[in-house]
């Protein structure tokens, strides 16, 4: 089992069938498919509709419990409980685990209890201010979003892969991503990055509210408050430093 995991974690960006699998195995065309079809039904691989597999749910949330990122949630905590205290919104941390992204930790705030989102269960990448803002920060991931049926979990879920393309290519340059009811009705959702100067996406600070909580002329102090946020934990990360960030 810990042989496959390890294959399908190779080809983390594409996939692999299982003919590749019992290639890379050296084993029985039966006898894979029966080990795939038991860790598929565990949860720790999953297989889409043309039969290509990749890490699963629950294999990420027992990445998460046995350590995955660490780091991030403990040198985030703190920054993350300030947030939720000056917002009164849920404070999230999400991190990219393959094609996957996540929830790693939650701070409740303070207001109206808001929904509460499962630490370590994917959260839908078209319609999610995190999901966005990872695809906007990762070609790869675009490339994946952008080539399936978009689910619309609510009317203003973007369902066009032309308009999300030009949403991800907004999101990366205004370096936040907003999900305006677009996987819940009545929550919004905001993402911004917490990453190196110019690089790669480390995790991302996500705040979740009742739309009705939130007025228009609310967000942008949000979002200034969140990059503040997300400046901190970067530079507790050691990838940025205060002076950079503001010079």
């Amino acid at each position: 089992m810990a042989r496959v995991l390890e294959v399908v974690l190779s080809r983390k960006s594409t996939g692999i069938r299982l003919s590749e699998v019992c290639q890379e195995l050296d084993s029985p065309l039966s006898s894979a498919h029966d080990l795939l079809r038991s860790m598929t039904q565990a949860g720790l691989i999953c297989v889409d509709a043309e039969r290509t597999y990749r890490i699963g749910p629950r294999f990420i949330q027992l990445a998460f419990a046995t350590g995955q990122s660490l780091d991030v949630r403990v040198l985030a905590h703190t920054h993350l409980e300030q947030l939720a205290a000056d917002l009164k919104h849920d404070v999230y941390l999400a991190i990219r685990v393959d094609n996957v992204v996540t929830y790693v930790d939650r701070i409740p705030g303070r207001g109206r209890a808001a929904v509460d989102i499962r630490l370590g269960d994917p959260v839908p990448l078209h319609s999610s201010a995190a999901g966005k803002l990872f695809c906007a920060y990762s070609e790869d991931l675009q490339r994946l979003v952008l080539k399936k049926d978009l689910r619309p979990f609510t009317s203003r879920t973007i369902t066009s892969s032309p308009r999300l393309k030009v949403e991800l290519a907004t999101i990366r340059q205004q370096r936040y991503a907003i999900s305006d009811e677009e996987t819940i009705t009545g929550i919004i959702g905001f993402a911004v990055p917490v990453t190196e100067l110019s690089g790669p996406l480390t995790a991302a600070v996500h705040v979740s509210a009742f739309r009705d909580l939130v007025a228009d002329t609310d967000i942008p102090a949000i979002v200034a408050e969140m990059q503040v946020c997300s400046d901190a934990i970067a530079s507790a990360m050691g990838l940025h430093d205060q002076h950079e960030v503001h010079a």
